[in-house]
């Protein structure tokens, strides 16, 4: 059912793309490309039994958002970090990408304008070392501010959530030839992770 899922989500994923600079060239839009600090995300090794989290480290990534009504725009979403698995030897790299779409909604001040987003989409998870990835259904939620130099630059503060839907405590980041066999574990139903960030809003 994930997998169906996860499907569904890029194709509707693929097709927001397609049709958002479309509507951008008669709509009101925004890029804001960000840094931040993001952690969190629950694994167990498979072997040992031992907490194997992702380790904190740095994201980056890119919103573009689309206004359709005032104080309310459609958001397109990517967010990448690369990091590690905690406390394994030999050490595993991971990178971990979130594909989202969802809306944005605004509550305008004189110079700054606080938001609240929410999406859906898909999340990504690539280790390093011969390990398949994993591709889940995944959604965000967060908030921040926008403090705008002028009418068309704003600086941009925002503390976002991650969830990641996997069977519970499913065996994950398999290698498929010679036989499955499985590095990590999730811990729950539910791989979680919390970022903040800073960057620049572009209004055009």
């Amino acid at each position: 059912m994930n997998v169906s899922l996860c499907n569904l989500t890029i194709r509707l994923l693929l097709g927001s793309a397609v049709m958002l600079p479309a509507m951008a060239s008669a709509l009101d839009f925004e890029v804001a490309p960000f840094v931040g600090y993001r952690f969190g995300g629950n694994f167990e090794d498979s072997t040992t039994g031992q907490s194997a989290d992702a380790k904190e480290s740095a994201a980056y990534g890119l919103a573009f958002d689309v206004e359709y009504a005032p104080d309310r725009m459609v958001e397109l979403y990517y967010s990448r970090q690369s990091t590690e698995f905690k406390d394994t030897s030999p050490s595993v790299d991971l990178d971990i990408e979130y594909y989202q779409i969802g809306g944005v909604a605004e509550y305008t001040q004189d110079e700054y304008t606080p938001y609240l987003v929410g999406t859906i989409g898909a999340s990504r998870f690539s280790p390093d070392g011969g390990f398949d990835s994993e591709t889940r259904f995944a959604a965000t939620l967060g908030g921040g501010v926008k403090w705008f130099i002028n009418d068309n630059f704003a600086l941009k503060f925002e503390a976002r959530g991650f969830i990641s839907v996997f069977d519970s405590n499913a065996d994950v980041f398999c290698v498929s030839s010679g036989g499955a066999v499985c590095r990590f574990r999730v811990s729950g139903s539910v791989v979680w992770q919390l970022e903040a960030t800073a960057g620049v809003a572009i209004r055009f």
